[in-house]
């Protein structure tokens, strides 16, 4: 009996010891992977910025507080009429696993909503986006394959009734972006931005601490960029636009005559118009019926119509530019705490754009704003920060416990239980060899 009871015992404490050393250099890190049950919500603070409201420009109602102006109160209004300045604005993001998941990849669906806070449902909504995005649990990055996807509801609504919601063809994603590795280094990382459907570095700056954890800080600025050719591209991947994707394209470009831009047009400008309209002459003088022309009064046109060359319409494209910065828990790779200070403006084309993008000119448009489609400051809030820190802090716990805690426990009771077990074991054989001998 007593020679079964120590086998047990040095079978136990060599299991134990084993487990206890495979924890920490096998099992531990073999288990630094992505949950299957990924939940989380996270949003900003209330936060006054500047805003084009579509709805008030399709209606040519100016924005409260600028209908008296010279520029709004005539028959022309210009776009900054419809503008509002320190609009409390507000964003969310609410993210769950999804299906396929499995021990190797996890799908994440990300839902992101931008709203103002002096309307209620649903006409607060400014702009939104449903995002798929599948990660390798273990590397914690976008698998290669075309499974990503992003469904966009047209941004700043127009009011023309209920808007449709476009999706991107699946794509690969080439950057992180919602989770960072497990074991975050201190280098720059490509980050996909989901606003450009571009990819960038976002770079290490430093370390710091929040709640007392020390956290890793990363920096990123996206240069001026126009939106319009990088969403359509996104659009038409899977054949040509539907309505729905049309409805999402058509604000970021827009075509106002020069004088509602409050744009001194250029010669080139007045030439463009000329030309178009003598084309347009052309085409109708062809359609009319012969001896139409004839009834006419010689330089009627001339004196009743003005020149289109005077005001001509100009065409403008959105850009878009964003400071980021964002701080990870290293140990885990949970974001826990992010801002974004994002600026959509109108200008003719890259170089007007990036003349526009200069500080000095910047400070003029954020402060007087005359061709901002939407500039909004975001931080996160405070629950959010205390959410996503608890998520980080209950992650690394657990793995201390397992790597760390278990271990110091495991290897000494196994250690004990292989020594207990080998002394029993070997008095027992010698007391079977006295009882021989006797």
């Amino acid at each position: 009996m007593k020679r079964i009871f120590s086998a047990v015992l040095a079978a136990v404490g060599a299991a134990l010891l084993v487990l206890g050393i495979a924890l920490p250099t096998y099992i531990v890190p073999k288990g630094k992977v992505l949950p299957l049950n990924l939940v989380s919500t996270t949003g900003t603070a209330p936060t006054p910025g500047n805003l084009l409201d579509s709805k008030a420009l399709a209606a040519g109602k100016p924005v409260d507080g600028k209908d008296k102006l010279p520029e709004c109160s005539g028959e022309v209004k210009r776009v900054s009429c419809f503008i509002w300045k320190g609009l409390d604005m507000q964003s969310q993001r609410f993210t769950v696993a999804q299906e396929p998941s499995d021990k190797k990849q996890v799908t994440m669906e990300l839902g992101q909503t931008l709203y103002r806070n002096d309307k209620q449902e649903p006409d607060n909504l400014l702009s939104a986006t449903v995002d798929r995005v599948t990660l390798d649990r273990k590397t914690q990055m976008p698998v290669p394959d075309p499974v990503s996807t992003v469904n966009i509801t047209p941004p700043l609504s127009s009011g023309k009734g209920k808007e449709k919601t476009a999706s991107t063809a699946p794509f690969a994603r080439n950057g992180i972006q919602y989770q960072w590795p497990m074991g975050t280094d201190k280098k720059s990382y490509p980050y996909f931005d989901i606003t450009s459907f571009t990819t960038k570095d976002i770079d290490f700056v430093g370390e710091e601490e929040q709640d007392g954890v020390k956290v890793y800080r990363f920096e990123q600025t996206v240069n001026p960029t126009e939106l319009y050719p990088h969403i359509r591209e996104a659009l038409e991947a899977d054949g040509e636009l539907d309505k729905a994707d049309e409805a999402t394209l058509a604000p970021y470009r827009l075509k106002f005559a020069a004088d509602v831009w409050g744009i001194q047009p250029t010669e080139e400008d007045k030439a463009k118009a000329a030309e178009a309209k003598a084309e347009e002459k052309k085409a109708q003088e062809a359609d009319k019926p012969e001896g139409d022309e004839a009834n006419k009064p010689e330089g009627e046109e001339s004196e009743e119509a003005p020149k289109p060359e005077d005001n001509p319409e100009i065409e403008l494209s959105r850009f878009y530019t964003v400071n980021r910065t964002i701080w990870v828990e290293p140990r885990t790779g949970v974001i826990v705490n992010g801002n974004e200070e994002i600026w959509q403006y109108y200008a003719r084309n890259q170089e007007e754009a990036d003349q526009i993008a200069q500080p000095e000119n910047r400070q003029k448009e954020l402060e007087n704003p005359t061709r901002t489609a939407m500039y909004y400051p975001g931080k996160w809030n405070d629950e959010s920060k205390q959410g996503q820190m608890k998520k980080a802090e209950d992650g690394f716990t657990k793995m201390e416990t397992m790597g760390k805690t278990v271990p110091f426990i495991l290897i000494p009771v196994g250690l004990i239980l292989l020594i207990v077990g080998f002394v029993l074991a070997r008095g027992s054989r010698k007391q079977a060899e006295y009882e021989r001998e006797v």
